[in-house]
């Protein structure tokens, strides 16, 4: 296996750092079409990595094979512990009968939980406390803004003590308010030195905020470095800020002036 580099000009990270993930040379065919060529990145502990690329690239793709649930061609993706996940919104059945309590020790347990028992209970109140959300615990998820079901499905990601949590668009479909308090989630997560995370988003003041590194994914690593060694550069169309966005990030970034 060969380790993974990116192309020249980027700052990856230190080799001799400790990681969560280790994706190496990762192909992937769907149907008979290669959606994922010689695929090779690491995520250290603690880092926060925003996931990038234009629609098709293979995000999910890349996604579901961390998860496990796609099987790769060749190549290898090691975790060195439980990885949480953080679905979409547009994802979730909103008639699904079910308090937030239900959905987290779900995830405890690895099945629907009949009834809750004080301890299983107790996991759920605290990994909600970490997100802001104690007040959430026995609503109906069918009674929940954008904003807080999202708090309940990081806490559901939460509860098992992940090494490593993914969060896929996780401001997708959620009011200004909403989108703001998960944002200021995400950056308490990015300061963390124990939490690794990745962001697969489009929002650019997602990114401004959270982003330690970036990888720009097109079939393959296109680019693996530091924020403003990708943002504002033409070569990175999706991850090139509208005025408004970037007016909400606080940030004005560089136009590619190569």
């Amino acid at each position: 296996m060969t380790e993974a580099s990116p192309p020249s000009r980027y700052t990856p990270p230190d080799p001799r750092m400790p990681r969560v993930l280790d994706v190496r040379d990762l192909c992937v065919e769907l149907a008979g079409r290669t959606i994922l060529d010689e695929v090779s990145f690491f995520v250290p502990k603690g880092e926060f990595l925003c996931l990038c690329g234009p629609n098709g690239a293979g995000k999910s793709t890349l996604l579901k094979t961390i998860l496990g649930l796609i099987e790769p061609k060749s190549g290898e993706v090691v975790r060195s512990g439980t990885v949480g996940y953080v679905p979409q919104r547009k994802t979730f059945d909103r008639d699904f009968p079910a308090t937030a309590v239900e959905l987290i020790v779900a995830n405890l347990r690895g099945g629907w939980p009949i009834r809750i028992k004080p301890e299983e209970r107790e996991l759920a109140k605290r990994a909600l406390a970490r997100v802001g959300g104690e007040k959430l615990i026995d609503k109906n998820l069918a009674d929940l803004s954008g904003g807080e079901t999202q708090r309940v499905f990081l806490a559901r990601a939460l509860v098992t003590d992940p090494v490593l949590i993914i969060l896929d668009e996780p401001t997708a479909g959620v009011d200004v308010g909403g989108r703001q308090e998960l944002l200021t989630l995400m950056e308490e997560i990015s300061r963390s030195d124990e939490l690794a995370a990745i962001l697969v988003t489009h929002n650019i003041a997602a990114i401004a905020r959270t982003a330690e590194r970036i990888l720009y994914l097109d079939g393959r690593v296109m680019a693996w470095g530091l924020p403003h060694e990708l943002l504002g550069k033409e070569r990175f169309s999706a991850i090139m800020p509208s005025p408004r966005d970037a007016d909400a990030s606080g940030a004005a970034w560089p136009q590619d002036d190569e």
